[in-house]
This record gives C-alpha cells, structure tokens and sequence, in this order.
C-alpha cells in the first residue's frame, strides 16, 4: 500500500491537497494569531501592534473523511503500511457515499504585508465500490461486478506571493474600530487535476483469465499556468456589548489560466460499450492504477477507446468564505465554506477556557464539519518574550485529537504550526 497515494492521484484524483490560506492579522502578546482557515483561534486579550520588522514561518494541514479512519487516511495520503487487517475492518463498516479531502500550506511572512506560499488542496467525493478498487483490487472479488464511481473529485498545487494592506477606522462616538486587510496574490500554477462523473464498472471472472470493463466521466490535468487571486477581511472591534469582535472575508478568490489542460474522455462511438481485456495482455494493477490514462500502450489505449484533447482555460480557484465573532460569555465562533468536493460547512467553538502554565496559554475547542465529521481540537501558544520588545513566538494547534486516541475507529486530524519572530 505505499503506491496508495499515487494510485489516488492517478485513478481517483483525491485530494493530496487541499486548502488553506493563512491570514494572519491579529497580533496579540497572550492569545495566538488569527486565523479564519482550517486553524480558527480566539480573539486576542490586549491589543498592539508589531513592529515592521518580523518574520514568520508556519505550516497547516487540514485532512479528514467522515468513513475512514486516521490509521488509513493518514498513512495512505502521506505514505506508510496499511494493514490488510485495518483495510478490512474499514471496509466492513464503509457507507456507500463516501468523502474526504486533505490540505497543507507552507508559508513565509515578511512584516506581516508579504508573503511566499505553496499550498495544495483538494476534495474527493466517491463511493464504496471505488474504495474496494484501491485498497483491495478486484482479484479480492473474483465473480463480482464492482460499480466503481466518483462523482466529483479537485485537485490543486500552487504556488503564491503575497502584497498584503491594512486600513484602520475609528467608528464614532467611541463605539470601536473597524479594520479592513486583504492581499493581493499573484501565482504560478504546479499541477491541477479534476474528475467529473467518472465510472468504472468492472467484472473480473471466476479464474481471472478476463476483465470486462465499461466506464465513462471526463478527466482534465494541467501542470502549469499562472493567475491572480485576492483575499478581502472586514473585522469589527467592539468596544461596547456582548460582542467584542466579529470578522468576515474571503480568501483565495480569483481565477488561474492554463493554455495546456489535457482533457481525456471517451470515444463518443465506444461511449456504451463494454471492453474485455485478457490478463495475458496487461495486469489489473496496471490497469487500475491509471496508466491508462497516460502512458500504456497504443494497443490497450484503443481498446478501452481513449480520447484525449489539448485545450486552454480559466479555472476557478477553491475560494473560502467565512464569518467569525468573539463573545463574552460564550467564547469564540466561526463558520467557513470551501469551494471544494467533500467539504461541508464547518463550525468552530473555542469556550472561555484557558489554562496558564507561565508563559504557555492552553485552549481546548471542538468543530463540526469540513473534510470530517467532528473533532476535538487544543490550541497552545508560548510568548518566549514579548513581542514588544522584540521575541520569540510559538503558535501550536491539534485537530482531531480523538483520532489520536483512537486511531483504528475515528478519523481526520491537522494541525498548525507557527513561529514569529521580532528583529
């Protein structure tokens, strides 16, 4: 199974990916930065502002799947032995709809107004047929026909450089501040793939000396290009209420232009027939981990009837919307939605909960939705010495700590990592 991830990049296009913009506005000496993304931390206790010269360095992740466990997914998208034991374990409790995703994001921040990214997202929305396919094979189910379908599955790799402003403004009467941010982000497309509709039904006989295949969908991938997003962010800090601040943006909208996107598709004529290919002419591994789509033979290319176009086109980037707030007495809140397959809209609480051990600040918060279903979730951050007067800060999150504890049962987990430092 350490092929695993390829074989999904290749056959399934799941998400090796997916998310995460950070916008990293908020300075605080006691609470950890901001951020809006996969990593949704309270608001601050006291408020000032950093001096210009600081630089940052953090990496997020954000993965999850509401059917497969941690011991799975994680292993099977970063590499690993999966038991054949869990494997069948997993399958005996698989829904027939399944969904799933993985994001991360390097990042580097110069003086809080410029940035250098990579970030890599993407979501999966599949079946449980399509699972067997991958992780079992269908020498596993001799006899049986196998209907293995993904409905929509998005995959991005891209690398960004960020202009980041700011522009504060006193509201009257004393009520407040509101501040508007936002960055705009040039970038340079690595690879982009994308499946719609896609099908396989496969049957392999009893003596698997044949393998009757029918499938259908459309398959796109690029591996350049270039384009332009933006990243908008309105917070309001309050000085009177229940409500001390409430912020809502959008990051990562814009679009990306590729003149080589490979699109690779059915023959209209073969559109509704059925191929059988004799094992003596290729393995079903081969088959299934997708050379088919690139490099096999001209011979089994004909045979499945393959078409393949070159065409250019503007792609719309995974955008996020979000909206957040800070209360007194109920802590902190935050809904987000990406534009990605698999990933539902997410909820965050983080209560008034915090416990000090010297300079290190724990908070403990859970969230529904997004890649997974629910997760327990630790916020800790370590102000080595004020930022004030110039310091080390460490930022630290767990996501998904139930997974850690249970790694055979539940799923999904990130994390978030930062250090800030003051020149």
């Amino acid at each position: 199974m350490k092929r695993s991830f390829k074989i999904l990049l290749v056959l399934l296009l799941s998400a090796q990916t997916v998310q995460a913009q950070i916008t990293d506005t908020t300075k605080v000496p006691d609470i950890a930065a901001k951020n809006h993304n996969s990593v949704n931390l309270p608001s601050k206790d006291t408020v000032f502002t950093l001096r210009p010269k600081t630089i940052k360095v953090s990496f997020e992740s954000e993965s999850g799947s509401p059917a497969m466990p941690l011991a799975i997914t994680g292993r099977f998208l970063l590499g690993g032995y999966i038991p054949s034991e869990r494997i069948s374990e997993t399958e005996e409790r698989l829904k027939t709809q399944l969904r799933g995703g993985i994001a991360a994001t390097m990042q580097l921040n110069v003086a809080d107004k410029f940035y250098v990214r990579r970030h890599q997202m993407g979501g999966i929305r599949f079946n449980d047929d399509a699972f067997r396919l991958v992780f079992q094979g269908n020498g596993a189910y001799l006899g049986e026909t196998l209907d293995a379908r993904i409905h929509k599955a998005t995959q991005w790799d891209v690398v960004e450089l960020g202009f980041g402003f700011e522009k504060n403004r006193m509201l009257p009467a004393g009520k407040g501040n509101v501040r508007f941010t936002g960055s705009i982000n040039p970038g340079w497309l690595q690879s982009y793939s994308a499946v719609n509709n896609f099908r396989a039904t496969v049957f392999t006989d009893t003596l698997a000396q044949h393998v009757d295949v029918f499938w259908g969908g459309s398959l796109h991938r690029a591996r350049s290009g270039f384009g332009l997003t933006v990243n908008t962010d309105v917070s309001y800090e309050l000085q009177k209420g229940s409500w001390k601040e409430v912020s809502m943006g959008l990051s990562n909208f814009g679009l990306y232009y590729t003149g080589s996107l490979n699109t690779y598709s059915r023959l209209p004529a073969m559109a509704n027939s059925t191929v059988r290919l004799e094992s003596a002419t290729t393995s079903l591994n081969r088959i299934f981990r997708g050379d088919w789509f690139g490099d096999r033979v001209d011979t089994i290319k004909q045979a499945l009837g393959l078409d393949s176009s070159q065409s250019s086109k503007m792609l719309l980037a995974p955008f996020e919307l979000y909206v957040s707030g800070m209360h007194s007495k109920w802590g902190w809140v935050s809904l987000c939605y990406k534009h990605l397959p698999g990933y539902l809209p997410r909820f965050d609480w983080q209560p008034n909960v915090k416990i000090g051990i010297g300079a290190l600040r724990l908070y403990p918060g859970i969230s529904l939705g997004g890649f997974d279903t629910w997760n327990i979730n630790l916020q800790s951050n370590w102000n080595w010495k004020p930022m004030q007067r110039g310091g080390l800060y460490f930022n630290l999150r767990l996501e998904g700590l139930e997974s850690l504890a249970m790694p055979g049962r539940l799923n999904g987990f990130g994390a978030y990592a930062s250090v800030r430092v003051q020149l």
